[in-house]
């Protein structure tokens, strides 16, 4: 019993400090361009991956508090639960996608192209990858639509909820028309396979790109800040890949040990979670300016000082002055 305190505490503390943080860059963001005339690309991927990462700890949290009160144990399937469900993936989706448009986003602005078609698509990708993102939003609430449509099999299993409490719980089923093996197999191909798919080759050009020139751009210096920029993108991008692999790794091993050896206990599946959406919001702190000056303020009371964009702006005056 003191054990499972421990755990459940644990968990709590962790969705404390990953929904604080996710909130803070969300709210931050939309501080930031909230009386500006348009939202940047960046931005706009922040805030998708912010929002659904606060759902995505809501939604885990709410399915283990769900498992650990025998809920599943109903006869039949709460509608709350394949809500809560429905919300869980969706968010995941829309969260894994979102770092996946970023990294292109990140590697267009980046690497030069000699194609035309390339070049065309460099020059509009800020309207193509909003677009994009908002287009995973829509897709991501359709792919997982049936699961709001869950029922019970007749067949029964004794699943552990906790390691002294077991539960009688019958598999559940999607409605009759469906190909479940297909639509399962299509589900997880779209929430994993398919962003890898994107994040790597993306991720792993701005990286070859970045090695091969940062030398040379350093020699410059009017070139000396945009370096260390695309430095600090290169990292972030490797990062966040490396922590959706992470996490897509514990995500397997927890169902495929569950499948094939016993079952674990829900909380495995929780701070899987809880890792990816902390991980991926410190490293957007962390790489955009205006977040990273928002949190200064926020810890240590002190105002960002801006004398660089001032002096631009005054030398840009005498210049036109002239």
């Amino acid at each position: 019993m003191v054990l499972f305190t421990l755990k459940f505490y644990g968990m709590a503390i962790l969705l404390f400090f990953g929904v604080l943080w996710n909130i803070f860059n969300l709210v931050a963001t939309v501080v930031q361009h909230g009386n500006s005339r348009g939202l940047q690309t960046s931005s706009l991927a922040i805030l998708f991956i912010s929002f659904s990462n606060v759902l995505l700890f809501l939604s885990t949290f709410g399915i283990i508090v769900m498992m650990l009160t025998g809920l599943l144990c109903w006869q039949e399937l709460p509608m709350f639960f394949c809500v809560v469900l429905y919300v869980w993936l969706a968010s995941s989706s829309v969260s894994f996608w979102s770092i996946a448009w970023l990294s292109v986003f990140y590697c267009m602005k980046v690497v030069s192209f000699s194609s035309a078609l390339l070049g065309t698509i460099k020059n509009n990708i800020s309207t193509i990858i909003n677009a994009t993102l908002v287009l995973t939003v829509l897709s991501s609430c359709v792919m997982f639509a049936p699961f709001l449509s869950l029922t019970y099999r007749n067949e029964t299993t004794i699943t552990p909820l906790t390691e002294n409490i077991t539960c009688v719980i019958r598999k559940p089923l999607f409605p009759s028309w469906m190909n479940m093996n297909l639509y399962v197999l299509m589900f997880i191909c779209y929430l994993a396979l398919f962003p890898v798919m994107v994040m790597l080759p993306t991720s792993l050009r701005m990286v070859v790109h970045l090695c091969k020139h940062t030398m040379s751009m350093r020699k410059k210096q009017n070139e000396f800040q945009s370096t260390d920029s695309y430095v600090l993108v290169c990292r972030l991008t490797v990062a966040l890949v490396g922590v959706y692999i992470v996490t897509l790794s514990v995500i397997c091993l927890f169902f495929l040990y569950s499948l094939f050896v016993s079952q674990l206990t829900a909380d495995y599946l929780f701070m899987g979670y809880s890792f990816y959406c902390s991980a991926t919001a410190v490293l957007l702190t962390i790489s955009n300016k205006s977040l990273r000056e928002k949190l200064c303020v926020l810890f240590c009371c002190e105002k960002p000082s801006k004398p660089l964009v001032r002096s631009r702006d005054e030398k840009s005056r005498e210049t036109r002055a002239a």
